[in-house]
């Protein structure tokens, strides 16, 4: 029997991980470059996607930096496309990109700005899934990831705000259990991880702490959360790296919460 660890390698294999320009999916790609996979990096933000491939390429593994917006259907098509034929196939889609959204009472809010959070959050998701399972389903051999959230099971800490995304973010927990169904008998294996409160710059940057609003926002999220803190994209690469590697083949339709115990209340 092989060394456990040996599971966990990725050697040989190739990702796409979608928002890999900052925050988790910077991690994410870095997370699997490290186990040795070969990563395109996926951003809408050209340079980040870059900045993040240079990174890659600095630990001996290839990259290429990919520019797409996830909620375009020809963009999607466009990366998945572009992966293949610069890295030579596709094992491992992490279907990370996110929006926060604005924050608006109910009946101020628009469709507008309840779409745009949608269409990034879930059906950028969807579309990820969809053309990764193109590649993979003939291969009958794949790893589909996404970034669900917290507020994929629990509304959010303060009454009325992200609406759209605790929205997008538990389509995203049943899409996976559903794609895992579907894609199971070509030995796609289909999970999700559910983040915590994670100091990136989502939502305008309120984690990141600098200014008197979000101090006293984290100190919500710190008094609600048993570890008291929020999490750093590091802390989530073990699981990201889990969930690409052989050590998940027997877990799909799952969502991991990596949420220090918010929702263990």
């Amino acid at each position: 029997m092989a060394n456990v660890l040996e599971s966990f390698r990725l050697d040989r294999q190739v990702a796409l991980v979608t928002g890999a320009g900052s925050g988790l999916g910077e991690a994410f790609s870095l997370a699997l470059a490290e186990a040795g996979a070969d990563v395109a990096c996926v951003d809408v933000q050209r340079e980040a996607a870059e900045a993040t491939a240079r990174q890659i390429q600095a630990l001996g593994r290839r990259a290429v930096a990919i520019a797409a917006d996830v909620s375009r259907e020809v963009d999607t098509s466009e990366m998945v496309r572009s992966a293949v034929q610069a890295l030579g196939g596709l094992d491992i889609a992490f279907a990370n990109a996110g929006i926060a959204g604005t924050s608006q009472p109910l009946i101020e809010s628009t469709l507008e700005t309840w779409q745009k959070v949608i269409d990034v959050d879930l059906t950028g998701v969807y579309l990820t899934a969809r053309e990764a399972a193109k590649v993979m389903v003939p291969r009958r051999h794949g790893k589909i990831i996404s970034t669900a959230s917290i507020y994929g099971f629990v509304a959010n800490l303060r009454p009325g705000r992200g609406r759209a995304y605790a929205a997008a973010k538990a389509g995203v927990v049943n899409l996976t259990r559903s794609l895992a169904i579907e894609l199971a008998p070509y030995n796609i294996q289909v999970n999700a991880i559910a983040p915590t409160f994670v100091r990136t710059n989502i939502a305008g940057g309120m984690l990141r702490g600098e200014t008197a609003e979000s101090r006293q926002y984290l100190a919500e999220i710190a008094e609600r959360t048993p570890i008291g803190r929020i999490g750093t994209p590091e802390e989530l690469k073990g699981v990201a790296v889990f969930l690409a590697s052989a050590a998940s083949n027997l877990m799909t339709g799952f969502t991991v919460a990596m949420d220090g115990g918010y929702l263990a209340w």
